[in-house]
């Protein structure tokens, strides 16, 4: 498994952080880390080992994460959504279609990406899934985010259904009668940071899926339940974006700097010490949405001191430390819960 966590970390500093500057201003697709990722056996991180995955437990698989997130956020974006889809895929009861798509995700020549975040929402449901007389489901509504479009092959979207479940359908990664993607008709949705990771909006209109490509059909309260407790410990990458900020700043010629360095590097430590902690003892969700907090904090304190030290050039678009900077913003809100945005303003 350490052998993993070195494999992700090397493919991060020698193919993702060279690049991530081209990737972040649109220069270059995420295209060529994406392989890197795969030849290096990282797409099946959260796949079974007989179909090619690694079956990473959890601590080990965060390392992997942070790792790769410190390398460029764009790559990081689009391939961890696969892994979320991974999990979803070897535990469904759709038996052919584990049988057709777990290999070639585990080893990267299929790519998944997902349109889930919806479910998170209050109110009526965004998509909402009524079921065909041949075993299929009907889907209609708008899924304001969704990741991967003209990267991945295919995206699991959920839609709630009248009887409040979770209706989980595997639908292609190109417009299809019934679904149009309107943010990528004219230009992807413009983000600050990981725009060139064909970010985009589902707009669904009478689409038909198929019963072959119904994935799973969950208790809409149980995944939320679930939904809530998973996302409370927050997105490891934001350590890789503090871990890949302290080796920049550790590599300026000042004092101060080298000082800082050592300082956040030993909080760094610590947070891994706690991350490892609430993931193996299941602690509450206070408990590790305090430490997402944290950890977003320590991006925050050590984004800015990068751009302290590095001055007005790290402002340049051409300088990781802007781009370091505006993804640990992005950290603050993705998967963001209610029980994470008290916990974050706590902080302030």
């Amino acid at each position: 498994m350490a052998d993993l966590i070195e494999r992700a970390q090397s493919v991060a500093d020698q193919v993702l952080f060279p690049a991530a500057q081209d990737v972040d201003r649109g220069l270059r697709r995420p295209d060529d880390g994406l392989r890197a990722l795969a030849d290096a056996g990282l797409f099946g991180i959260a796949g079974p080992d007989p179909s090619g995955g690694a079956d990473l437990g959890p601590v080990e698989a965060r390392r992997v994460i942070a790792a790769v997130g410190s390398g460029c956020g764009a790559t990081f974006f689009v391939w961890v959504q696969h892994h979320g889809v991974m999990r979803t895929v070897r535990s469904s009861p759709n038996s052919a279609l584990v049988e057709q798509m777990l290999a070639p995700m585990c080893s990267g020549d299929v790519i998944a990406g997902v349109a889930f975040a919806h479910l998170r929402r209050t109110g009526p449901p965004a998509i909402r899934a009524q079921p065909t007389a041949d075993g299929g489901w009907q889907l209609d509504g708008h899924a304001p985010w969704a990741t991967s479009w003209g990267i991945a092959d295919w995206f699991c979207v959920a839609a709630a259904s009248d009887r409040d479940e979770i209706v989980w359908v595997k639908v292609p990664g190109s417009l299809s009668p019934g679904l149009t993607a309107p943010g990528f008709s004219a230009t992807p949705l413009a983000l600050p940071v990981f725009a060139h990771t064909g970010t985009v909006a589902f707009t669904f209109d009478g689409y038909h899926a198929a019963a072959s490509d119904v994935v799973s059909v969950d208790d809409l309260d149980s995944w939320r339940r679930a939904d809530r407790r998973q996302a409370a410990i927050g997105q490891p990458a934001v350590l890789g974006v503090v871990g890949r900020a302290i080796v920049l700043l550790g590599e300026r010629a000042d004092a101060d700097s080298i000082d800082a360095a050592g300082r956040l590097d030993d909080e760094l430590d610590a947070r891994w010490q706690r991350d490892e902690e609430l993931v193996v003892a299941r602690e509450s969700i206070e408990a590790m949405s305090e430490h997402r907090a944290g950890c977003l904090d320590l991006a925050r304190r050590s984004t800015t001191a990068l751009l302290a030290s590095v001055g007005g050039a790290g402002m340049d678009l051409s300088h990781p430390a802007q781009r370091l900077a505006r993804e640990a913003d992005l950290y603050v809100i993705q998967a963001q819960t209610a029980d994470g945005r008290s916990a974050v303003l706590r902080t302030i």
